[in-house]
């Protein structure tokens, strides 16, 4: 299981303040944001130029601060186009990569993506890394 973590710090809009020469800075820390893959791997086996393949569901968990908005980033570095990626079995398939936004109840929030290949614009081996980026948006 891969695991991310980040931990972001808030600091309240207080001015820096002297006190017999020294600094103190209020502020609190955010909670520490997890993310967990459902596959290690996506294994799609032999597969030849114009063959008929099955999208792979991966799937992954973020716990973030509750009613905190994060952002999550998928891409690929995959130049030929061969993989593709949607958050829909169906439809909105994209060779780059897919960014949206959602909203913490603190809590194991479920996601899922699905890859699948263009298996025209194959023309050898391929190995491609997929990476699944957490992060915070904007704290106020």
């Amino acid at each position: 299981m891969n695991k991310a973590l980040f931990i972001l710090f808030l600091f309240l809009s207080t001015p820096l303040s002297a006190a017999n020469g020294q600094f103190t800075i209020e502020g609190h820390a955010v909670k520490e944001m997890t993310l967990s893959l459902g596959v290690s791997s996506i294994d799609f086996g032999d597969v030849y130029k114009d063959s008929e393949v099955e999208s792979v569901l991966v799937d992954f968990y973020v716990n973030a601060e509750d009613t905190f908005d994060y952002t999550v980033e998928l891409s690929n570095d995959d130049s030929s186009g061969t993989i593709q990626m949607s958050r829909s079995l169906s439809s909105g398939y994209t060779g780059g990569s897919l960014t949206y936004i959602e909203t913490a109840n603190g809590l194991d929030q479920r996601h899922d993506f699905y890859v699948d290949l263009a298996t025209g614009n194959m023309s050898g081996d391929l190995a491609v890394t997929i990476t699944v980026m957490v992060m915070y948006n904007n704290i106020d």
